[in-house]
């Protein structure tokens, strides 16, 4: 009686650990634009003065930046490391190291997908190619492309 029950112990203890998913660990260096206001001085024409005259007000812009992202992802969760650039004065707050979790991450085998919330409004996909190593975020009013790579804890670059 006690040989199948230690057969049974030994097949359990024998058996192939369940298979963990590896951790993702992306830096990504890249570029974008973002929405910006700026002052503005101009010079118009009064018509009933006849003469030039000042006027000053402020105009919306997009400004380009470089920069860098980190993205995290362990299965179905992961996070975002997020520059000051890529941060709106009003926001839903990440850490206080600018980390945002990962929403509706999609793991696949060409291209892993998710989306993080900035504030009420912005809500910006994350697009990255697996094969290529190229990375898009779309957000409203800000935009940011470039190329991830692969980063190894623990392990020396050379």
């Amino acid at each position: 009686m006690k040989r199948p029950v230690l057969l049974a112990a030994l097949s359990v203890a024998l058996a192939p650990p369940a298979v963990a998913q590896d951790a993702i660990n992306l830096v990504c260096m890249g570029g974008g634009t973002k929405l910006a206001t700026a002052p503005t001085t101009s010079l118009e024409w009064d018509k009933y003065d006849h003469k030039y005259r000042t006027k000053s007000g402020y105009e919306t812009t997009t400004r380009g930046f470089d920069t860098a992202v980190t993205i995290q992802i362990q299965g179905s969760d992961g996070r975002i490391r997020l520059p000051d650039v890529l941060i709106p004065p009003i926001n839903a707050g990440g850490d206080h190291q600018h980390w945002w979790p990962l929403d509706d991450v999609i793991v696949g085998d060409n291209e892993i997908r998710a989306q993080y919330r900035l504030n009420g409004l912005n809500k910006p996909k994350v697009r990255i190619d697996r094969t290529t190593g190229l990375i898009t975020i779309k957000g409203m009013g800000q935009d940011f492309s470039g190329r991830c790579d692969k980063v190894d804890d623990g392990e020396r670059r050379f």
